[in-house]
């Protein structure tokens, strides 16, 4: 493995998760908006006191915050805590906080943020750097996504790195409601990862999350019943959704199991969401000839300095604080609404990439090949009963191949 990989080796981001993130309660992990009084009781089932407060759940644990800390969020908790039950549950009280916050600054050039990070060896580097942008702006910006490709491309594990660095970006495969709904992180990037298999009603939530916050409303509105320590309204400001699968190919009946065919409505969730098959595969070779621990700690203010450009870059799409160099003019595929909207956030960052007009309109061009890939694989795919939304691409593939 090359040494300027390492620093992306998974093992190596998730020591890096544990000492930064795993111990960080955001507003997001707060189960309840509504200031509680519960009383609790201790191990032998005895009165333990009275407290006013808020549950918080991270990683299948339920805390108990304060209402003091509540309003220092997010905060890191310590080592130390009071363990009290209440509706049979174990709850860990933090008996000590800090308030934490990675402060939005730029700490480098974009081109260098994108090219350094996971430097990878990959048999379609075009398609490896786009799926870079997809993930950026996954977070930057509010982008809902579909992306197919060979199971060995890579995609998710490059998400994984995302939420290694952000602690905001899940990648995941929920087995009930709550373990949907738990996910919401309202500012980052939740990552669907194969969910064909998934039970009815967790995919009945999976839709309704994804056509209410695709369809672009800030909130959430949680029509299953309350149940796991979910909340009734989630703020989603700036809730990106991607979804990820392999090609039609990898399926055994992919009339039944793909994505385009697994939801109650399909036609609305392509409407909202837009599609790309990505070509290659990773041929990086990856090995633990290293210290995963000496190489987390080695990178932790290149790790730092990354979360605060994301940041940085967050707010200046939020503020409307960069004004575009070069203007989009598709030539091969036709955007309109949604779709059209996603695409304009992912040129935003491909904007600020590129040196010239020139490697823009390179760059430009592959995009709209993936999204004509995918198109033409779900066409040679004749699913039953699937209308494909551009009725143009057929003929749209003859003057292509030309």
């Amino acid at each position: 493995m090359k040494p300027e990989a390492r620093k992306f080796h998974l093992e190596v981001l998730a020591k890096h998760k544990q000492n930064l993130f795993d111990t960080l309660i955001y507003e997001y992990n707060i189960v309840s908006k509504n200031l509680k009084f519960i009383e609790f009781k201790d191990f032998e089932g005895d009165p333990a006191g009275d407290d006013k407060g808020y549950f918080a759940r991270k990683d299948n644990h339920l805390y108990w915050l304060d209402e003091n800390v509540y309003n220092e969020l997010p905060v890191r908790i310590g080592d130390s805590f009071d363990e009290l039950i209440y509706n049979e549950n174990l709850v860990k009280k933090p008996l000590e906080t800090k308030p934490f916050r990675i402060t939005p600054e730029s700490t480098m050039k974009v081109r260098d943020m994108i090219d350094s990070f996971a430097p990878f060896e990959h048999s379609e580097p075009d398609h490896w750097r786009l799926m870079k942008i997809i993930g950026f702006m996954g977070y930057i910006g509010k982008t809902f996504l579909c992306v197919s490709s060979k199971s060995n491309f890579g995609k998710s594990g490059m998400f994984e790195l995302f939420h290694g660095l952000t602690d905001k970006c899940p990648v995941f495969k929920p087995r009930s409601v709550p373990g949907v709904l738990n996910k919401i992180t309202g500012t980052g990037n939740m990552i669907f990862d194969e969910v064909h298999e998934c039970a009815k009603e967790v995919k009945a939530i999976m839709e309704e999350f994804s056509l209410q916050i695709g369809g672009n409303k800030p909130t959430y509105i949680n029509g299953a019943m309350k149940s796991g320590h979910t909340r009734n309204s989630y703020n989603c400001p700036i809730q990106s959704i991607t979804y990820l699968y392999n090609n039609v190919s990898n399926y055994k009946k992919p009339e039944k199991e793909y994505f385009e065919v697994i939801f109650s409505n399909n036609k609305a969730i392509d409407d909202r969401f837009l599609k790309v098959k990505l070509s290659g595969e990773l041929t990086e070779e990856f090995d633990r000839g290293f210290s995963i621990i000496k190489e987390a700690e080695d990178n932790k203010t290149y790790y730092i300095n990354l979360a605060k450009q994301l940041d940085y870059l967050q707010m200046l799409k939020l503020n409307d604080g960069y004004k575009r160099r070069f203007e989009t003019k598709l030539q091969r595929v036709k955007l309109s609404g949604r779709k059209k909207r996603i695409f304009e956030e992912l040129s935003w960052l491909i904007d600020m990439y590129c040196k010239n007009k020139e490697e823009y309109n390179a760059m430009i061009e592959t995009f709209e090949e993936i999204i004509m890939d995918y198109d033409g694989m779900i066409v040679g795919a004749n699913f039953k009963n699937v209308k494909v939304k551009h009725e143009k691409i057929k003929k749209g593939f003859k003057k292509w191949e030309k």
